[in-house]
């Protein structure tokens, strides 16, 4: 299963490769040989075919936080030109509250929810409404329905008289509870949601994270209009080489994993993973689980089940991640997988479309030249022809945030758990929202990551600086410093600019701070992938900026907030 850590992963650590040129082959291309002839297919069909999951917008952990400008109308545009009929929209449903005992949800995310169904209608793309709420590590919690049922009672009685594409989504990847247990209280958001709604269809699933294999212990519910989805990451070592998180992560440094297994191109095992499960898998047991004999075994399971029960199944679910596997094997396994399903008459949704798993060649690319062409056209999809795009150095003045977050430029994001931090806050210095910052303990920070690596060499050279509004109530001393990308072979300098309370009083006035680019010292760099901190060389670069931070770098900042507006790069 994937283990995203939302809304962190607006910004996710790119890891090189691990390859050689004979790792690339120089020997004749892998094929698989495909299933010849009929294969036994799911007996009935869900109400759409293929789609992509549409993360890292409404999975942080507030809806003043919600990355709204993420996603846009094109986006809805784009994906119907490539085929996609359903999107699959996953919510942090439950941080969308207000909290116990109503859980009543807050009025912005039902604004923002409310854009994403008009345009999925616009475009007549099925959108399924997906609870997204739950800890990869945490066990899903015996009395969850506390919150389902009064969370789907509001989401049932606010879409039940639109039209055929929206559909329900009880959770997402419900673990570490009981089948029976949770089989009981899925049942009760069936029957809650249709006291509202009997009109649209309502996707149910197992637990051990919506597992193929839990698919039988769903119980026979007596609704008719039901989904029954399970998700598909197999061969678990090579969907997800190099995945940077879980408890610990220990899948960072195993790359260059070949699909299907060949002993020629098998990885050399790292230091780290010298005697872990890790090594003897791929030893022993992982040319079997390639093997197109054990996955088309696998997804016979949710064949069987359907055929069984005389219901439509869904693989909400699937994919690859980007940084540490090999594009050839990554876009063999998407025809094998994609292929396979259609064989079966399963509909699917890949994970995800921006991300670490997405369509672009890396994160949050741009849709006309950045589109990994060979992954879409493997999963049945029709690209449109790409425009290269050629670097060229930024050299005028553009807005990062003033209301939301510019599309065209940024994403934002903001780590902390004890933070309060709103994009959307209306104690502003003009427009609609302003950004509110509170409660940070040290080293925690909001940022805004650059789409691509930017070039500010020669805003540099031309005497430009950061320009933002902001207010204090009591004094407040923070850092606002610029990072270059990184990765295996480039490290993360960083420069920083240091905002006190001579720069910004604390007298609850709005105030202008201007931050010129040659007064920024540099700072060092934490190297992510090895949690190692490197001092100062006189190496950061104003030709490679790919986020920009505001940090409480000298301490914690309990009960203080501080408010943001008009951000901006000028001169």
């Amino acid at each position: 299963m994937k283990y995203v850590v939302y809304f962190l992963l607006t910004v996710f650590v790119l890891i090189s490769c691990n390859t050689t040129e004979k790792d690339k082959s120089a020997d004749a291309p892998v094929v698989i040989q495909k299933e010849n002839g009929p294969v036994q297919a799911a007996v009935r069909s869900a109400p759409f075919s293929r789609g992509v999951n549409f993360s890292m917008w409404f999975e942080s952990f507030s809806a003043n936080s919600i990355p709204f400008t993420n996603y846009t109308e094109q986006d809805f545009i784009d994906v119907k030109s490539l085929g996609v009929d359903v999107i699959r929209l996953p919510i942090r449903m439950h941080s969308m509250t207000r909290g116990a005992p109503d859980y009543t949800f807050e009025p912005l995310f039902l604004k923002f929810l409310d854009f994403a169904v008009n345009m999925a209608e616009k475009y007549e793309i099925y959108i399924i409404i997906d609870n997204h709420s739950f800890d990869p590590v945490a066990a899903t919690s015996n009395d969850i329905d506390k919150i389902l049922l009064p969370v789907w009672a509001q989401i049932a009685r606010r879409y039940k008289d639109r039209g055929k594409y929206v559909v329900y989504e009880i959770l997402n990847e419900p673990h570490g509870i009981s089948d029976e247990r949770w089989g009981e209280v899925q049942g009760m958001a069936i029957q809650e949601i249709r006291k509202h709604d009997q009109k649209h269809a309502i996707i149910v699933g197992g637990t051990d994270y919506n597992s193929i294999g839990k698919l039988s212990k769903i119980p026979r519910y007596s609704d008719a209009n039901l989904i029954y989805t399970f998700h598909f990451y197999d061969p678990y070592l090579f969907t997800h080489q190099g995945a940077n998180w879980g408890s610990p992560p220990v899948l960072t440094t195993l790359a260059g994993v070949p699909f299907p297994a060949d002993k020629k191109r098998m990885p050399k095992i790292s230091a780290d993973l010298k005697g872990t499960w890790i090594e003897n898998s791929l030893t022993y047991s992982y040319a079997n689980d390639s093997s197109p004999a054990k996955l088309y075994k696998t997804l016979d399971i949710a064949v069987s089940f359907s055929r069984e029960r005389d219901v439509p199944v869904f693989c909400g679910e699937f994919g690859v991640f980007i940084p540490n596997s090999i594009q050839e094997d990554r876009v063999r396994w998407y025809d094998f997988v994609a292929d396979a399903l259609d064989r079966r008459n399963i509909s699917r949704a890949s994970w995800d479309y921006y991300g670490g798993f997405g369509v672009f060649k890396t994160g949050r690319g741009n849709f006309n030249s950045d589109l990994n062409i060979e992954v879409v056209r493997a999963m049945g999809f029709t690209p449109p022809a790409q425009i290269p795009r050629t670097a060229q150095p930024l050299d005028e003045s553009f807005v990062i945030y003033d209301d939301y977050p510019n599309r065209d430029y940024v994403s934002a994001g903001y780590w902390g758990e004890k933070t309060w931090f709103s994009m959307y806050d209306t104690t502003t210095a003009q427009g609609e929202y302003a950004i509110q910052w509170a409660g940070a303990e040290q080293y925690n920070a909001f940022w805004f990551s650059f789409d691509g690596k930017k070039d500010f060499s020669s805003l540099a050279h031309e005497g430009y600086f950061l320009e933002f509004k902001a207010r204090a109530e009591k004094p407040a001393m923070f850092d606002v410093r610029f990072l270059n990308s990184e990765s295996a072979s480039v490290i993360p300098w960083r420069v920083r600019y240091t905002i006190d309370e001579k720069i910004l009083p604390p007298d609850e006035k709005w105030h202008t701070v201007r931050v010129p680019f040659d007064k920024m010292t540099e700072h060092g760099a934490w190297i992510s992938a090895k949690n190692e901190w490197v001092s100062p060389k006189g190496a950061f670069s104003w030709k490679d900026i790919s986020r920009l931070e505001f940090v409480a770098e000298y301490g914690d900042m309990k009960g203080l907030s501080v408010w943001f507006d008009e951000i901006r790069i000028t001169k």
